[in-house]
């Protein structure tokens, strides 16, 4: 699951973690981890999604993190800073049934179509043929092939600046950084199982009429080998998720089970 938190969830993190705890993932990625560089924030986290935290530090403050089951541990882990606005973080996990793959999640650049394709360009290394990684995060970008919404043209014209490519008329939106993972070898996994479906992530309800763009920026990327392993994917999006944050999150299903002692699931 992968889920942007706005700002840390300061006083909302109880409505966050009902959101949290109903889908009840294996795995989860957070994005606007803000404040989770305090130990005991941290801790108030762990405790209220019943998961164990891995920080990603950001010297913007806004901080990623996974946040993992009991069953799952940590293998090995790392922090990627150069060329990041905020942050990504990977980690190799491993579960009970030998279950094992690599998380990834990164929170894009919010304001330039350049350099996000810089930081995607960056994370294309967890592109490996043959392995088993799961990129993850909110890419403040457009995926090719998706509609847009006239709710986005309605943005004022400095916020829509930052997904455009060329300001002609009608106005070209920027797709170059799902476009390139792709090409490096990531699989959009809710778009692969959900191809007409808009899967809009952003906005919610939560800020009533400002800015209620339609948009789907959150992803899940899987290497081919993991793609295929996945069963399903959704967004969430029940009463409790609309008021815990300005995203939806997204929550996907795979199976990881060796074929010779049959399925074995997990929640991402």
């Amino acid at each position: 699951m992968t889920y942007n938190i706005l700002e840390g969830a300061r006083d909302r993190l109880d409505v966050v973690a009902a959101v949290v705890r109903a889908a009840d993932p294996d795995v989860l990625a957070i994005t606007e981890a803000n404040g989770f560089d305090d130990p005991k924030r941290m801790a108030a986290a762990e405790g209220a999604f019943r998961m164990k935290g891995v920080l990603g530090a950001a010297e913007s403050g806004f901080h990623v993190a996974l946040f993992l089951k009991p069953g799952w541990k940590v293998e090995a882990s790392g922090s990627e800073f150069y060329p990041f606005f905020h942050a990504a973080l990977w980690a190799k996990l491993h579960g009970d049934g030998d279950r094992e793959f690599t998380a990834v999640v990164a929170h894009l650049n919010p304001f330039s179509p350049d350099e996000r394709l810089a930081e995607i360009r960056a994370l294309c290394r967890h592109a490996m043929p043959g392995e088993k990684s799961l990129l993850m995060g909110d890419f403040n970008c457009m995926a090719p092939g998706d509609a847009i919404d006239a709710s986005v043209l309605e943005l004022p014209r400095n916020i829509l600046a930052r997904f455009i490519k060329e300001a002609a008329d009608p106005v070209e939106f920027d797709r170059r950084e799902i476009a390139l993972a792709e090409w490096a070898g990531f699989v959009d996994v809710y778009r692969k199982l959900n191809p007409k479906k808009p899967g809009w992530t952003l906005m919610t309800t939560r800020f009533g009429a400002a800015l209620r763009a339609r948009m789907r920026i959150d992803y899940m990327l899987a290497t081919e080998r993991m793609a295929k392993r996945a069963l399903s994917a959704e967004v969430i999006e029940t009463d409790e998720s609309r008021r815990a944050s300005d995203h939806y999150p997204v929550l996907a299903t795979f199976d990881l089970g060796p074929p010779r002692t049959g399925r074995v699931t997990a929640k991402f």
